[in-house]
């Protein structure tokens, strides 16, 4: 079965009314539904939303989301140990020409290593390392 890695930012597209990505973001889930694909991310990932998302008048949201990526079976969640640490850092550093970050090294490491080749993301950064981006 098909499986999908999902990037902060489709996580923050789905939960915020207000973001630019979210009708479209909100599209694509119900394809990605349809299609009964699995959704991979990581215990990074799951930190950058909750920080986004730490206002108060989001933070309800954010809980409601974790709490149903936690408890389902189409998703799984990779927590971050040292090895993905340590191989995500030297990602980042072998592309200093990149302005990658080191969730988004960490989450290309575990995307390759699941063979996933589309990513739920705006973030150009994994298009520029030949994934296919999906908002």
């Amino acid at each position: 079965m098909k499986s999908i890695f999902v990037d902060t930012s489709a996580l923050i597209a789905l939960g915020n009314k207000r973001d630019k990505y979210h009708h479209q973001a909100i599209e694509i889930n119900n394809l990605l539904k349809q299609a009964n694909v699995n959704y991979v991310t990581s215990s990074a990932i799951i930190l950058e939303f909750g920080n986004a998302f730490s206002p108060t008048n989001l933070k309800r949201t954010a809980i409601q989301m974790i709490e149903s990526i936690n408890m389902s079976k189409k998703w799984k969640r990779i927590d971050i140990n040292k090895s993905y640490i340590e191989k995500g850092f030297q990602k980042y550093k072998s592309f200093q020409d990149k302005d990658w970050g080191l969730v988004d090294c960490i989450s290309m490491v575990i995307a390759v290593e699941f063979d996933i080749k589309e990513v739920f993301t705006a973030d150009k950064h994994f298009e520029q390392a030949g994934f296919k981006t999906l908002l």
